[in-house]
């Protein structure tokens, strides 16, 4: 008879969390977007930073995120992979937009601190992805 085996605890607060905060990405943009949330004039000037490219790419991340979370929630060794993609679209894409604009315009300090210690944090997502795939754990 063949187990299925158990997801660690970590793999379920690592699911909950990137697909909660991707949807809530997703959600966010589109309705920010589309003018359905009034933004004052220094979120408007944000904003209208974006180009296109920003915003496919923003809406990438977080579709790529999310299944790569769901597949890392279902034990597949496919997760590795995407979830790799997802960081390094997303390191790619902030890259550009702060090539492109001076961050200390778009963003306060915080915000940049934030913003790496989210990526730190998706870094070590990844890599305990990879470790679950290379100790059998994904199928």
């Amino acid at each position: 008879m063949h187990t299925r085996p158990r997801r660690p605890l970590p793999v379920w607060i690592v699911f909950l969390f990137y697909s909660l905060s991707s949807i809530y990405s997703i959600v966010s943009v589109f309705f920010i977007t589309s003018g359905v949330f009034e933004l004052n004039p220094e979120q408007q000037a944000y904003v209208a930073r974006f180009k296109t490219f920003d915003m496919i790419i923003g809406y990438l991340v977080a579709a790529t995120t999310l299944v790569g979370a769901f597949l890392l929630f279902r034990l597949k060794k496919a997760a590795v992979p995407t979830l790799f993609l997802a960081l390094g679209v997303n390191v790619f894409s902030s890259a550009v937009f702060y090539l492109r604009n001076d961050p200390s315009t778009v963003i306060d300090p915080s915000g940049l601190l934030y913003q790496a210690g989210g990526m730190a944090l998706f870094v070590v997502v990844c890599f305990y992805a990879r470790h679950l795939g290379r100790h059998g754990v994904l199928s």
